[in-house]
């Protein structure tokens, strides 16, 4: 049986009404690979030579608007967009079998009444489980998947979700090949949680 880890990430708020947009951004990694991707981005940050490589968190907004530390402390925007192109390379320079990139866009007036949060996660859900079954057609190998999530006030309500769909099926059937519910993470702790941020 062969494992992908979705780790996904959130950008945009529900409650802010100048967003129009809610997203939800993944990284699925093959789990032979998880080692490997997560020592490159290592070196990839350590190479940037703001601090100790375990202080510093890939976290998009703050690269491209020098917001928090270390971005701050580089003033101009070129090589924050520079150091933000090369954590990005780490993605797509993975070989397809490996890596998969996941994003769902939600327009939050196109969907009212419905919860954007709610809606964008069974997306991804749907999408990471159809990839899964894809491959396995593809391969004849078994797939399973499980989803890691930075941590969020949603963590209850998603589970609970994802329990639902695996149990009672969501708009497309039962989510099969999901091992088990969300997990849910510190952003800090992980290399990969922070790529998903990228997406």
């Amino acid at each position: 049986v062969a494992m992908y880890i979705l780790y996904v990430d959130d950008s945009g708020s529900v409650a802010n009404a100048n967003e129009q947009f809610f997203v939800l951004g993944g990284i699925a990694v093959y789990e032979r690979a998880l080692y490997h991707l997560m020592q490159e981005a290592d070196r990839c940050v350590e190479g940037f030579n703001l601090g100790p490589e375990e202080d510093i968190e890939l976290h998009a907004t703050d690269i491209y608007g020098g917001r928090n530390h270390p971005w701050k402390q580089v003033k101009t925007k070129a090589p924050r967009e520079e150091m933000l192109y090369s954590a990005l390379d780490l993605i797509t320079n993975q070989r397809p079998t490996a890596v998969r990139v996941f994003s769902i866009v939600v327009d939050k007036n196109g969907v009212s009444p419905r919860d954007p949060i709610e809606l964008a996660f069974e997306e991804i859900c749907n999408r990471f489980n159809l990839f899964l079954q894809r491959d396995e057609d593809r391969t004849g190998h078994k797939n399973r998947g499980l989803i890691v999530m930075d941590e969020s006030k949603h963590e209850k309500p998603l589970q609970s979700m994802a329990r639902h769909f695996r149990i009672d099926g969501a708009r497309w059937g039962k989510f099969r090949n999901l091992a088990e519910v969300p997990l849910f993470v510190d952003s800090k702790a992980t290399r990969l949680i922070q790529l998903a941020d990228l997406i």
